[in-house]
């Protein structure tokens, strides 16, 4: 180990590891909560040393760079956990898009049929459901279509009774997929 320009026999590579280990591993768990993780690094950092067969001009290179090394190689770690964290962010706002989505589409469906059966109704209930989804009181529409206010109510009654009976099947379905989506 006196020689650093030249490459670290096995002997002086275990000495050095022996000498700077526990401080570098230390060093490591300040920035990465998992000590495991930090050994693994630790290890890495030495294997590439020997690997790379990497020479020193003297004992401070080598602490500088054992240090430096293990400070990017635990950089490198948080910064690959923050890519996994905003993908796993990101698919997760996918999913909750997707839920919306499909919530959306099932209220599209759900307008979509409400409107042909409206359509099926006869022409008179037609006229004043589509009138009362505007928005339009019964006084209002019994004015406008020129009928008894009795009429209107009687008449939305039956067409409500009718439209009921179409959604009756799948009214929980849509309820579930509504407020559980």
């Amino acid at each position: 180990m006196n020689q650093y320009n030249t490459i670290l026999n096995e002997k002086d590579l275990k000495a050095v590891f022996d000498l700077y280990y526990k401080s570098l591993l230390m060093y490591a768990n300040r920035f990465l909560p998992s000590l495991a993780e930090c050994e693994d690094l630790i290890q890495d950092i030495f294997i590439s040393i020997w690997e790379n067969k990497t020479t020193f001009p003297d004992a401070i290179s080598l602490k500088i760079y054992l240090y430096k090394s293990t400070r990017n190689k635990c950089y490198n770690s948080i910064k690959h956990k923050k890519v996994e964290q905003d993908y796993a962010f990101n698919a997760l706002q996918s999913l909750e898009d997707d839920n919306l989505f499909l919530k959306q589409v099932l209220e599209e469906e759900i307008v979509r049929e409400l409107h042909q059966a409206i359509e099926i109704l006869p022409e008179r209930k037609k006229e004043i459901i589509k009138l009362s989804l505007k928005g339009i009181k019964n006084a209002e529409i019994a004015e406008i279509l020129n009928i008894k206010l009795q009429t209107v109510k009687t008449l939305k009654s039956q067409s409500y009774a009718i439209l009921r009976t179409k959604f009756k099947d799948i009214s929980h379905l849509i309820y579930l997929c509504i407020h559980n989506g």
